[in-house]
């Protein structure tokens, strides 16, 4: 959609957004500045707690109090300076990999209460860029690293501004991958990223880490494709298309059980529309058994609190294996063939990384892997399992060569003999000793004959057979076992819904001390921007929090990456 041209406005321009008035007067009896910089504390960690509201509690509580929106905003942004400044010492110091999503969301303003003489246009398109990491504590953590205006990144250009982000937290050389919310967009925010980390990175994951999509945004185009196909049977039944699709799924089976119950006119009937056709109908319900598998997997993925690639790995299997199955069907029709097609357009850029991530499981490990393939592929099975076990050693080995150059470099270095005290240097065997010196023997050694003291230097102490005993037990020419291949040796661990993947890889973490920092670095990765309810949202760009609108070019992302820093995972 063109939404025109946009003024931009200047950062040092945010004071025309609010009231001029200061808190200079203060007859409130109370310490202003302490008061300003609580409550901004407070609108940063509370992500529902909006200005007015603040401005009418603290009204309310002390009607003298010298309240400004104005004074309000600068003590957010100092907290947010604050607080920005030990995140980038957190990412400074961090020892493990980052990995970037970056998504859009839509702000529609149309309706709200606009600052006054403000030309602004109603729609715009908002860009967050978060990092994904695990810190030293085993904890995962999703931090906004920038909320703001797609406009305004174009005219500015995506090197100053996304590139000046990741700059300024000094993390250039930690990002492994980037999601994106939807693969049709962000080409630029990609590129730049992945030019800078091609730069910059040393490890080299072999899984296409640039082409990471998000897999509720693969869902939700899949129900729009389906529900697209069937629009004119949606309208005749509903009259509307919900924003959210499991509600128009939901509504779509209620008329399905309506019609079985002959009460689809007293529910659903129109007086301007005729109800659907036997053939619509039976359309209609194989539409809605192919939207009921996308259905049991989103409602899975999205509402299990952080799921783990081994249960997206899972759910996406069983979700293609339906798919193959209707799509080679006798009654199939065509949607069937198109959503496996863009199934497997998806699964192509994933597989490999859930693979991956799926095998650093303790459950799961490799042998899900042959499982997966036995159960669900052909003849490609075993090949698939192999690409796996190639990939996750090469990347293995990467890991395993760093930590030594890195262990090497970590060692003090030697003193140079010309460095050497001269109390500490000592003769060579070629200086002359003193001749007065002789070397004295044990009391023992002195009473035997020369002879005897000879034979007993050379032979072996009656062991005649010790050259075959050294080769006896010379090791073999086989390499000491990796720790990749001990993890593997191990038993795989019983499925149980309570385990504690994190905690797991902490506890090992001395016992595997590379896998476990190959292992942090993969379960960081987002395989979905969203959760929950935002997960069914299908209709152009998820909707942005309009609490945000109207407070100035650089006080959303103040807010809102404030929010994630303070935010309880």
């Amino acid at each position: 959609m063109d939404k025109g041209k946009r003024k931009i406005i200047p950062s040092h321009r945010i004071a025309r957004f609010f009231p001029k008035s200061t808190a200079s007067d203060n007859e409130s009896g109370c310490d202003v500045e302490k008061v300003y910089e609580a409550m901004a504390r407070f609108i940063c960690q509370e992500e529902h707690v909006t200005l007015p509201a603040i401005k009418m509690l603290v009204t309310e509580m002390n009607p003298s109090f010298p309240f400004s929106y104005l004074d309000l905003g600068r003590s957010i942004f100092k907290v947010y300076l604050e607080e920005r400044a030990k995140v980038i010492q957190i990412m400074e110091n961090l020892d493990a990999r980052i990995a970037l999503s970056v998504d859009i969301v839509k702000l529609d303003t149309y309706g709200l209460r606009k600052p006054k003489g403000s030309d602004e246009q109603d729609l715009f398109d908002i860009l967050c860029l978060r990092a994904h990491f695990i810190d030293d504590n085993w904890k995962p953590k999703s931090w906004v690293l920038y909320y703001g205006d797609v406009d305004r990144i174009m005219e500015t250009g995506y090197d100053r501004t996304i590139l000046k982000r990741i700059s300024d937290l000094r993390i250039e050389s930690k990002i492994s991958t980037v999601t994106r919310g939807y693969r049709e967009m962000h080409y630029e925010v990609v590129e730049v990223v992945e030019d800078l980390v091609k730069e910059k990175k040393t490890l080299q994951i072999k899984c296409q880490p640039f082409k990471l999509v998000c897999c509720a945004n693969l869902l939700s185009k899949m129900v729009e494709a389906a529900f697209k196909d069937i629009e004119d049977i949606i309208w005749k039944i509903l009259q509307k298309n919900f924003m959210y699709w499991h509600i128009t799924f939901s509504r779509l089976q209620d008329a399905i059980k309506a019609e079985a119950a002959g009460e689809f006119s007293e529910q659903f009937g129109s007086i301007f529309f005729d109800p659907p056709t036997e053939e619509e109908w039976t359309k209609l319900k194989y539409v809605c058994r192919l939207v009921d598998y996308i259905y049991n997997a989103a409602e899975v993925l999205f509402f299990t609190k952080n799921p783990t690639a081994s249960i997206y790995l899972h759910n996406l299997r069983e979700l293609q294996a339906s798919l193959r199955k209707e799509s080679t069907s006798p009654d199939s029709l065509s949607i069937s063939r198109d959503l496996l097609k863009q199934f497997d357009e998806y699964w192509k850029d994933m597989f490999l990384v859930l693979a991956i991530a799926t095998v650093l499981d303790p459950r799961c490990k490799l042998k899900y892997i042959e499982f997966t393939s036995m159960k669900y592929d052909d003849n490609s099975g075993n090949s698939k399992v192999t690409a796996v076990l190639e990939a996750i050693q090469g990347i293995y080995d990467d890991y395993r060569m760093h930590s030594l150059e890195a262990l090497n470099s970590s060692k003090p270095s030697e003193s140079k003999p010309s460095e050497s005290k001269p109390s500490d240097m000592k003769l060579s065997d070629s200086e002359p000793s003193d001749p007065d010196s002789e070397e004295e023997l044990p009391w023992e050694e002195k009473e035997l004959p020369r002879h005897t003291l000879e034979r007993l230097q050379k032979c072996n102490f009656g062991f005649n057979c010790i050259d075959e005993y050294n080769e006896f037990i010379k090791p073999s020419n086989r390499p000491p076992k990796s720790e990749l291949e001990w993890y593997f040796d191990e038993p795989v661990l019983p499925w149980t819904n309570d385990f504690d993947l994190m905690s797991w890889w902490r506890a090992e973490s001395p016992k595997y001390p590379i896998l476990s920092k190959m292992a942090r670095d993969f379960l960081a990765i987002p395989f979905s921007v969203v959760s929950s309810y935002e997960a069914y949202y299908y209709r152009d760009f998820r909707p942005a929090d309009t609490n945000l609108a109207f407070l100035g070019p650089g006080l959303p992302n103040a807010l809102v990456c404030c929010r994630s820093y303070f935010r309880k995972e």
